[in-house]
């Protein structure tokens, strides 16, 4: 904050005055008349020392508004960031001790004869694996298809087991994780029930279009599809890499079948969603509120309205 030029020369011309009447007027004025003047110019020194300091102190009123409104808004902001953190370390807990939950569901349902892989990050969670442990307990099937393979073709072929039938087929594309999950599959014997199918990604076309999925030329199955698990290829080899998944095999699901599409959360596969959604009329949907999200479709018997 600083006194403006227009000010400063003022005051400069008023002790210039000053000057002059002190120096010159004592002797050609007279002293009477040179008291007048030099009143006069002290009044008016004063009265624009006074404007000066009005517009000084409404100039450090108006910083001292301003520095507190920044004040308060950086604090509001500060409160709105705490308690979205806040929000966010409730859910994160609250999602710890869902999976936490899940994976007792499962080991007090399912007799394991190994430890099983780790749970969550690149594999299924453990509520989307409680939800197939659900499923399958209460369907019975006789065939589960899956798009990829990992902890959850475990418990799946464990639920298979100790229904007493069924067996289940995973669709691999990588052939150093069909090695993996060939070995975990022969490590907690289930040998019997579960199948890991080598099938590299084969370009098809749907609606006129060009897509990237596994070859099922490798899938010889001869018995409809009762769930159907997808939860691969990777999101990187293209935009809704698991659309193919039911334009290629709806038919071949039974009249009673549920399909499962893992991450629901992301953009894709909720596009994914809407996309069979809109093209297969005799499914429904229904969005579960897992920890990655997952889309639950199941055939219905009346057709939708046009």
């Amino acid at each position: 904050m600083k006194i403006g030029k227009q000010d400063s020369a003022l005051v400069l011309g008023i002790f210039v005055i000053l000057i002059t009447v002190g120096g010159v007027g004592w002797k050609i004025i007279g002293e009477p008349i040179f008291i007048v003047l030099l009143a006069l110019a002290i009044a008016i020194l004063l009265v624009i020392l006074l404007e000066i300091y009005r517009r000084l102190s409404e100039e450090l009123r108006n910083i001292g508004q301003t520095q507190n409104s920044q004040i308060t808004q950086y604090f509001q902001q500060l409160e709105v960031q705490q308690t979205q953190h806040f929000q966010q370390l409730e859910l994160q807990q609250k999602r710890h001790f869902q999976q936490i939950e899940s994976l007792f569901s499962i080991f007090s349902t399912l007799k394991l004869n190994l430890p099983l892989p780790y749970t969550g990050g690149w594999a299924a969670s453990a509520d989307l694996l409680k939800k197939l442990v659900e499923l399958i307990l209460l369907n019975q099937p006789d065939l589960v298809l899956e798009a990829s393979s990992g902890v959850s073709t475990l418990v799946i072929a464990y639920c298979l087991k100790q229904v007493g039938k069924g067996k289940v087929v995973a669709l691999e594309h990588d052939a150093k994780y069909v090695a993996v999950s060939q070995e975990m599959i022969q490590l907690h014997g289930l040998e019997d029930v579960a199948t890991i199918v080598h099938a590299p990604l084969k370009e098809f076309s749907i609606n006129d279009q060009p897509w990237l999925w596994y070859d099922t030329d490798c899938l010889k199955i001869d018995q409809s599809i009762d769930l159907f698990v997808i939860d691969g290829p990777p999101g990187s080899i293209q935009k809704c890499s698991r659309y193919p998944a039911l334009p290629l095999l709806y038919s071949q699901l039974s009249h009673h079948a549920h399909v499962i599409l893992d991450d629901g959360y992301r953009d894709d596969e909720q596009e994914i969603a809407a996309l069979w959604d809109n093209e297969f009329a005799e499914i429904s949907l229904e969005f579960l509120d897992l920890e990655k999200g997952a889309y639950l479709f199941h055939k219905k018997a009346l057709r939708k309205q046009e």
